[in-house]
Formats: structure tokens, sequence, C-alpha cells
């Protein structure tokens, strides 16, 4: 049904949790189109020495590599200040920009999908009405947790965009509250989690990734990855861990990624004095995270909110035990000890506790990597297909 069908995704990102599902679609559908949300500032992003930018180099805003023969990625150019009142304009500068490539590249297509409900989504809106075609918005995060609550207008907005849409994914029973919270229809909302791609996240050696990656201890080593930001709470992580090496010397803790907390977290470290036992990386290409995951002996998730984290899925899917703050599906998925430990969110010493009783008990790796198999990007874009069919049989 969808083999002779052409679909327009409208996203701010192509890479990993939005770029996977999109390609994994692709087999099922004649063209595909994305329109990235993009900055032009991303292609000089490399020649800045301030290190906060670097998660928006373009590299890590699009990643290309084994883009399928029918899928056409199209960069979106928007040039916005993304805070205060200046996000407010950005839905009508996307929109605008969205209308200039399709126009450009004689775009024609029977569906719409766009990533977050705010700017995607209202840009998504907006082409429903003016080209008659059905509308799946998929909400991820804070455009649904927190977003609509900031104040009347982004909830006015938000609950606008969403009822217009002909059907309104979310990644989690978390999120599936906020937004009957915010009004939406109940038989409109879906639950699709995220997932992760098997080909790419499977058990490999420990030494030899290690190896592979330069990492020359034989002692523990723990693993974070996420964005620097507050909310994220790499914070925590590391006082947690300052509180534990006193009794566990041979401890390391690799900190994956970049934003706004980066400077402020190697200050942190370095009052502590832990520059040799706990690093940060900086971003690292998400090609190359299962190696990180599998050169570890234990995955960290201190977050103080989240909605599906994709990292979660992905280290237990390369058999590595999970310690994790009690957000999103973190309960859903981590429902036995066998697979991890589960903390209270901003909560040092249950954090630093479930640490040190994770990094030094025997795991079943099989056992963790069985516990993902239902979490599979193919198996969450068969329900997303199911939608699409139902919407164009209409």
């Amino acid at each position: 049904m969808l083999k002779d069908k052409s679909i327009l995704y409208i996203v701010h990102n192509f890479n990993s949790f939005q770029k996977d599902p999109i390609e994994e679609a692709s087999k099922s559908f004649k063209k595909v189109y994305v329109l990235v949300r993009y900055k032009p500032l991303s292609r000089f992003v490399k020649y800045l020495p301030i290190s906060i930018l670097k998660r928006f180099d373009e590299s890590f805003v699009l990643d290309l590599n084994g883009l399928p023969e029918n899928v056409e990625v199209i960069k979106t150019p928007v040039l916005y200040l993304p805070f205060g009142l200046f996000n407010r304009f950005l839905g009508l500068l996307h929109y605008k920009a969205v209308q200039n490539q399709i126009r450009k590249h004689n775009i024609r297509f029977d569906v719409i999908h766009a990533h977050f409900a705010w700017s995607s989504g209202y840009v998504g809106m907006r082409l429903k009405e003016k080209y008659h075609v059905p509308l799946v918005i998929t909400g991820h995060g804070y455009d649904v947790y927190d977003l609509p609550f900031r104040s009347d207008f982004w909830n006015r907005s938000i609950k606008s965009i969403l009822d217009k849409a002909d059907k309104v994914i979310t990644v989690s029973n978390y999120n599936k509250g906020y937004l009957k919270r915010l009004g939406i229809d109940d038989n409109k909302i879906q639950i699709i989690h995220n997932g992760y791609y098997e080909r790419l996240f499977k058990k490999m050696d420990k030494q030899k990734a290690r190896k592979d990656l330069g990492i020359k201890t034989s002692g523990k080593i723990c693993l974070c990855v996420g964005n620097l930001e507050k909310i994220k709470g790499q914070d925590f992580l590391i006082r947690s861990i300052h509180g534990m090496l006193s009794s566990n010397s041979e401890i390391k803790c690799y900190i994956v990624g970049g934003g706004s907390m980066e400077n402020y977290l190697k200050k942190l470290v370095k009052s502590f004095g832990l520059e040799q036992k706990i690093i940060l990386t900086g971003p690292i290409p998400h090609a190359m995270i299962a190696q990180w995951i599998s050169a570890a002996d234990l995955f960290i998730i201190p977050s103080l909110r989240e909605s599906a984290s994709v990292v979660l899925l992905e280290a237990l899917a390369c058999g590595v035990p999970v310690v994790a703050t009690d957000v999103g599906i973190v309960s859903e998925v981590i429902d036995s000890s066998e697979i991890g430990y589960v903390s209270k969110p901003g909560d040092m010493k249950s954090l630093g506790e479930n640490i040190e009783k994770a990094l030094f008990k025997k795991w079943d790796s099989s056992k963790i990597q069985s516990r993902s198999k239902e979490y599979t990007w193919d198996n969450s874009v068969n329900k997303t297909l199911s939608i699409y069919k139902e919407l164009l049989s209409k």
C-alpha cells in the first residue's frame, strides 16, 4: 500500500533517534523527503574555539552515512535565536523555510510526519492545511512535558498544533500523561517507544573495545552519554563518583557529550582533583557510541528529567548493566535487579550506592541484552507504518 507513496518528514536533526526510524521506514515507501531544520552557523562551528558549540557542528546535526537511495535529505536553513520571545517566531520562520524548499525541489508527498511539536509540528500543521494530506506528530520530550506548561501562550499553541494532527505519537506513558493533561484526545494518542539498531548495538569484546579506543586501564569503567545540560544531572554523577573514589581508586568514569554545562562540569571535576578519574570526552559521533558502551562495565543515566532514553536501550542491547534515575521509561525497562538499578532523581547518595553495588556485581550480559529485544527500531517502525496505512486508507 505504501510502495507507491511518498512521505515528508520535518525534523530538527537527522541523526540517531530521528535518522534511524526514518531509514527503517523508507523500505516501505517509494520516496522519502527529509527536511532538516538547519542553523547556517553549523558549518562554521568547527572553526570556533568555543567548546559548548561543538554539539551544533554540522557533523553532529546531519549524519548522511549509509543513506538509502530513496531518501533525500534537504537542509532547511532557518536563522533564529532559540530562546525567550524569539522562540515564538520560530514556527513561522521554519514554515516559510520549508515552503521554499518544497517549491525549489518540487516536492510532492502523500503524508507528513513531524518530529517535535515545536517547531516541526507547527510546520506540519500549516502544510496539512495547505496540501490536505494526513499529519502525524511525534512528541519526544520537552515539547510535551515542559514547553506547553511554561505559559498560556505555549499551552494554547502546542494544544492547537496537536489537535490538528491526525495522530499524535509519543514515546512513553510518562509523556502520555502530560498530553492528556494538555487536553489532547486520548483516542488520538499512541505510545511507540524509541528503539535501537540491532546491527549497530550488540555485545562486543570489552578489552578489544578499550584497546581500539586507546583506554589503558584494567580497572572498572563507567560511562555516561548525553547532552551536557542541567537536566541531564551529570553534576550529581560527578559528586557521587567523588564520594566513592576514596575506597575504589581503580574506577574511571567517562562522560560523553557536549553542551552548556561543559565548562562548569570541567571545573567541578578539577575542584575535586579528579581529572585523571573523570574524563569529559566532548561529543562523539553516534556510530562510535556502541564501542564506548562495550568498553564500559556500567552505563549511568543520572537525568533529573527524561522521556524515553535511547541510550538506555542501546546500553542494554550491548549487554551492559545500567544504573539510572527514575525518569521517563526507566522503571518500565529496568524492571529487575538482573538488568540494573534505579535511583531517585537528584539523590546522590542512592546513585552512588547503586553505582558501587553495580560495578562489583557479577552480571549475566545475555539476560541484560534480552531485555532490549522488544525495543528495536524494527518493532517501533512497524507500529508507525500501521498508522500511515490507516490514515492513507481513509
